[in-house]
Formats: structure tokens, sequence, C-alpha cells
């Protein structure tokens, strides 16, 4: 009788430990908001948990195993691929969850099956420990999609903040890496990651995703980066600020989620000088703008931060008198565009130039 007593117990916790919250299983087995499959048809009866878009990005992909490691005590503290290409183009990022039962050898095989009747030729693949002991905490934890603001549930971002932070590489992990022809004369690049979640730390999380199996899929299609409003001369400048007292310039390029200026956009610059040092009597305010992904405390300070880098630069690098010059970041509150396409957010992240 004791010994099914405790055998009793033990089901009943098992069963207890298998149950996932409701406000979980919600969140996977429905797609995010606003997404959608790209290039691609998904694996059958899977779910997008998080998907990104981005109209001209870069991605680095691994066509060789991790080395190094990601251990304080380990010598090389350097987590890397020991080879790596980096594309560019536009880039959709989405993280499925795989329905219960499937493996990931079966994922990825299904997702090669239809890459290669595309065409599609493989730059590199790798499964388990082939791929490397820290793998994983490379290539999947650091590319998890963390998505802020008020499309995504605060129980889908807790889930897809933990997707990939805790998997048993020696177990299983599968990557494809490859490459086939677009139908608009570029290229299209492909990288599959599929692993088995193990638990975690994370409590109510972590149970509603232990043993399923997840799927990042990267698809970069390379495309030229838009310039048609990239760069204005300082006779337009000039032209817009007589006419209306404002102008935007999208040839001020940053870092991505960094207020660090490119180097492309020394042009741009060097044309915003030309026009303050020909018109002695002009002041103006630099003001940064964001589309508005994310929440508006961030991207109002990110907006500042870039609208400061403008001015500093203006005044550093090419002796603008400080005090004609005024930044202000204001994030997401003056759109040109709906933000609900990505040509709007597009046009929404800028720097404008206005006549105080």
């Amino acid at each position: 009788m004791r010994l099914l007593l405790i055998a009793a117990v033990a089901l009943l916790a098992s069963a207890a430990q298998a149950q996932v919250e409701p406000q979980f299983a919600r969140e996977l087995t429905s797609n995010a908001p606003g997404s959608g499959d790209q290039l691609l048809p998904r694996y059958a009866g899977s779910f997008i948990l998080a998907q990104t878009k981005k109209d001209f990005d870069e991605l680095s992909l691994p066509l060789g195993p991790a080395t190094g490691s990601s251990y304080q005590t380990d010598p090389d503290k350097k987590l890397r691929y020991t080879k790596a290409q980096t594309v560019e183009g536009r880039l959709t990022r989405t993280v499925y969850v795989i329905p219960e039962g499937r493996s990931t050898l079966e994922v990825v095989r299904n997702y090669t099956n239809e890459l290669e009747g595309k065409g599609a030729k493989t730059l590199f693949q790798c499964s388990k420990t082939e791929c490397g002991e820290d793998f994983h905490k490379l290539h999947g934890v650091p590319r998890a999609l963390k998505p802020e603001g008020s499309a995504y549930s605060r129980a889908r971002r807790d889930l897809t903040g933990n997707v990939l932070e805790y998997v048993d590489p020696a177990a299983d992990q599968r990557l494809w890496v490859g490459q086939f022809a677009a139908a608009n004369g570029g290229e299209v690049y492909v990288s599959l990651y599929a692993a088995t979640q193990t638990g975690g730390s994370m409590g109510n999380v972590s149970s509603a995703l232990k043993g399923r199996v997840l799927a990042m899929l990267d698809v970069l299609e390379t495309k030229a980066m838009q310039q048609n409003l990239a760069f204005v001369s300082a006779e337009q400048i000039g032209g817009a600020l007589g006419k209306d007292g404002r102008v935007a310039l999208y040839g001020i390029l940053f870092d991505f989620d960094k207020a660090d200026i490119k180097p492309e956009s020394d042009k741009q610059l060097a044309e915003m000088a030309n026009l303050l040092k020909s018109s002695a009597g002009l002041k103006v305010f630099i003001v940064g703008h964001t589309d508005n992904k994310g929440t508006l405390v961030y991207n109002t300070d990110l907006s500042q931060r870039r609208a400061d880098a403008v001015a500093k630069a203006l005044a550093t690098r090419f002796g603008i008198a400080a005090d004609r010059l005024v930044s202000k970041g204001v994030g997401p509150l003056s759109p040109l565009a709906p933000n609900d396409t990505e040509d709007g957010q597009a046009k929404n992240r800028r720097v404008e130039l206005v006549r105080q």
C-alpha cells in the first residue's frame, strides 16, 4: 500500500509539473501579432512565437563551429565562430514553436528538403557537439528576440526572452545554413537553428517551454540599401529651411540601438556644416526621431542621444559654434508616416534640422 501511495503521489507531481499555465499556453498556440511566414512555408502545426523584420540589416552566418568558452575561468573567454560570413539585406528573424512530439532532425530535414527544391546549396551544417559546446550561447541566446512595447503581451515577452537560454548541446541542437537564388535576381541566405528547451530557472516560464522544440529561422534577401532619401545637399537644406522651417535628413546613420554615428554619414554632416558656415546667423534645432518599436522612454532617450551626437560632431569636427545648435530627441512623437509598415518606420527614423 505504501508503494502504491508513493507511486500515486509521484504521478500527481509529474502531472502538475507538466501543466502549463493558461497565459503561456495561449501564447505557445497562437501567432505573434503582425507576424507571417517569409519566403518559406512553416513546419506544419507550428506557431510563430516572435518575429522581427528589418528592411536593411546585416546577418552573421556561421560557417564553422563555435570555439572558445563563455565561462569566466576559461583561458580563452572569447566565444566565437571559427568561420563566418556577413551578408546585408532585408532580414526577417522568426522563432517557431514546433508541435510536441517532433524532433529537431525532423524539423530541419523538412526545411532543407523544401530549400533544396528551390535549388539551395548548403554552406554549413552541424548537430549536437559538432556545433561547439557553447554554440547555443553564441548563436541562440544573443539572437533570441526580446520585443518591447504593447504589441506583445507580458507572457509572450517572458517566453521569447528565454526560448534558447537552456539547451543541452550534447543531446539536441541542429544548424543548417544555406543560400539560393531569389526570383528578383538577388540571393537569399537562410540560417535555421533548432533545439529542444531543457527548462531552466525561470519558474512557470521554464515549465511552459521545457521539452519544446524551438526553431529560429533567419531569412535574408540581399538588396541595395535605399539611397533615394539618403543625401540632401547644402542648397537643398537651405531651401527647405527657408520654405518649411525644417528638413528631414536620412543620411545620418547610426549603429543599431546606439548613438554612434557611422562613417558613411560624413557626407551628409559636411553638407549640414556647409550650410551653417555659409549662413552665419542661422541657428538650428537638431531633432532626433525614431519609429515606435520599443517603449516611449527608451526611444526618447535614444533619439536624444543621437541628436546630441550630431550636434557634437558638427561642433567638434566641423567647427560650428555650439551655441548655434540645440539638440532634442522626441522619439516616436512626431511621425511622418504610420508605423505599421516597414516603409513607414523607415521614414520616421530620421534627424531633422529645424530653424530656430
